[in-house]
C-alpha cells in the first residue's frame, strides 16, 4: 500500500506542479487557443484558397486568349519545272527547302449564350460552400473542447470527493486500531478498512489518468507540446433548463452552418442546372491571326508578314439527346437538394427535443440523487456511531461509507452530464462557444 501512496503523491504532485507552470484558463480562452493552431482549419482554409484560384481561373474565359507559335521546317521533295525563256533556262519553284512560320494568334469568345457567368456562379458557389466548410470545422472543433475542459473539471471535483472518503476510513482505521489494540474488534475489521482505502486510492489513480488523458487530447487538437499543463478555470453550477424548442429550432435554422450549406448548395445546383442548358446553344467566336512566313509566290524564300481574321459560329444541331440528358441530370440534382432540407430540420429537431429530454431526465434524478445524499450522510453518522460501539461490523460500515461515496459522485456525474447536454443543445441550435 505504501508503493501506491508513494505513486498517487507522485502524480498529485505532477499534477499541481503543471497546473502551476500555466495560468487558468476560462473555455473561451481554450477554444480560441483550437481555433487558431488546429491543422484541420488550415486544411480547410486551404481549400477556400482553392475555390478563390478556381473564381480566377473561370473567369479568365471573359479575356481574350493569346497564342504566339513559331516552326521551322525542312523539305527535301517539293514540285518545280523548267521553261526557256529569252535564250535561257528558267526554272519555277512551288516550294522551297527552309520554311518557317512565327504566329500570333487572339482569340475571343465573343457570344457563348451565358457560359462563362454561370460557370463564374458555380465556382463562387464553391467559394461559399468552402467557407461553410471553414465554419464548420471551427463549430465542430469548438464543441469538441468542452468535454475535455469539463471532464477535467469534473475528475478534480470527483478527486475531491475521493479525498474527503480517504480522509474518513483513515479515521475509521484510526478507531479500528485503536479497538483492535484494546480486544475489542479483529484483526479482520483492520485489514478490511486498509483494503478499502487502497480501492479508494486506486480509484484516484484512474481519475487523476483521465485528467492526464484529457490534458494530451486538448494538446494534440490545439497543436502545443505534449507536455504542456492544461488547467481549465471551471466550476460546476447546476441550473435547471429552461428552453422552448420551437424557439430553439429556429435559431438552429438561422445559426446552423448547415442550412448556410444547403442553401449555397441550392445556388450551386441552380448555375449548374443554367449551364446544361446551354449545351446546345449557338457559340460566336472571333481571331486575328498575324504570322511571319516564307512560301509566298513568286519570291518563296522571303519572309513576308501577313495576317487574318475569322469569324465563327458553332450551333450544335443534334447532339444524340446529351443535352437533354444532362438537364433533366441537373433537375434531379437541384430537387434532391431541396427536400435535403426537410430531412435537415427533421434531424435538428430530433437532436434539440432529444438534448431537452436529456436534460429533464438529468434534473429529475438529480433530485432523487440529493435524496439519495442526505439518506446515507444520516445511515453513515449512526454507522459510526455503532462502529463506535461495538455495534457494527466493518462490512457494514463500509458500505455505508461506499454508498455516501457513490451518492455524492453520481451527482457530481449528473451535474457534469447536465452541464454537457446543454452545451449540446447550444450546438444544435449553432450557437458559438
Amino acid at each position: 500500500m505504501k508503493q501506491r501512496v508513494a505513486a498517487l503523491g507522485l502524480l498529485l504532485a505532477l499534477t499541481c506542479a503543471g497546473a502551476a507552470a500555466q495560468d487558468k484558463m476560462s473555455l473561451k480562452e481554450t477554444v480560441d487557443l483550437v481555433l487558431k493552431n488546429n491543422q484541420q482549419i488550415q486544411i480547410a482554409a486551404e481549400n477556400v484558397a482553392g475555390a478563390e484560384f478556381k473564381i480566377d481561373e473561370n473567369k479568365s474565359q471573359y479575356l481574350p486568349q493569346l497564342n504566339v507559335t513559331g516552326n521551322y521546317t525542312r523539305m527535301s521533295l517539293f514540285g518545280e519545272f523548267s521553261i526557256p525563256f529569252n535564250g535561257e533556262i528558267m526554272t519555277i519553284k512551288f516550294g522551297t527547302p527552309n520554311n518557317y512560320n512565327f504566329r500570333a494568334s487572339v482569340m475571343e469568345q465573343v457570344f457563348n449564350w451565358g457560359r462563362t457567368a454561370r460557370t463564374v456562379d458555380i465556382s463562387k458557389s464553391g467559394l461559399d460552400l468552402a467557407n461553410d466548410g471553414v465554419a464548420l470545422t471551427k463549430h465542430m472543433l469548438s464543441y469538441q473542447i468542452v468535454p475535455l475542459f469539463y471532464g477535467t473539471v469534473f475528475f478534480r471535483e470527483a478527486d475531491k470527493v475521493l479525498d474527503e472518503t480517504l480522509k474518513a476510513y483513515e479515521k475509521k482505521l484510526e478507531t479500528a486500531k485503536q479497538r483492535y489494540d484494546a480486544g475489542l474488534a479483529s484483526s479482520f475489521d483492520v485489514n478490511l478498512l486498509q483494503v478499502q482505502i487502497s480501492t479508494v486510492q486506486g480509484q484516484r489513480l484512474d481519475f487523476l489518468n483521465s485528467i492526464e488523458k484529457f490534458r494530451i487530447a486538448f494538446n494534440t487538437l490545439t497543436g502545443r507540446d505534449p507536455s504542456a499543463a492544461f488547467d481549465p478555470d471551471g466550476v460546476f453550477v447546476f441550473e435547471p433548463a429552461a428552453f422552448n424548442a420551437e424557439a430553439l429550432l429556429r435559431e438552429a435554422m438561422e445559426n446552423r452552418v448547415e442550412f448556410q450549406q444547403w442553401r449555397h448548395q441550392i445556388d450551386l445546383n441552380k448555375a449548374s442546372l443554367g449551364l446544361a442548358k446551354t449545351g446546345d446553344k449557338p457559340t460566336v467566336m472571333a481571331s486575328f491571326n498575324y504570322e511571319f512566313r516564307n512560301g509566298f509566290m513568286p519570291e518563296i524564300d522571303k519572309i513576308k508578314g501577313n495576317w487574318t481574321a475569322a469569324l465563327s459560329v458553332n450551333y450544335p444541331v443534334f447532339d444524340g439527346f446529351r443535352v437533354r440528358a444532362q438537364v433533366a441530370e441537373a433537375q434531379s440534382g437541384l430537387k434532391a437538394v431541396e427536400l435535403r432540407k426537410i430531412d435537415l430540420e427533421r434531424s435538428v429537431h430530433q437532436e434539440i427535443q432529444t438534448a431537452l429530454a436529456d436534460l429533464k431526465v438529468a434534473e429529475q434524478k438529480l433530485d432523487i440523487e440529493k435524496i439519495k445524499i442526505k439518506q446515507a450522510e444520516d445511515s453513515l453518522r449512526i454507522a459510526e456511531e455503532r462502529f463506535r460501539n461495538g455495534l457494527l461490523s466493518a462490512t457494514e460500515l463500509i458500505d455505508a461509507q461506499n454508498a455516501v461515496e457513490n451518492a455524492r459522485l453520481n451527482a457530481l456525474q449528473l451535474v457534469y452530464g447536465h452541464t454537457l447536454g446543454k452545451f449540446t443543445l447550444y450546438r444544435s441550435c449553432g450557437r458559438k462557444i
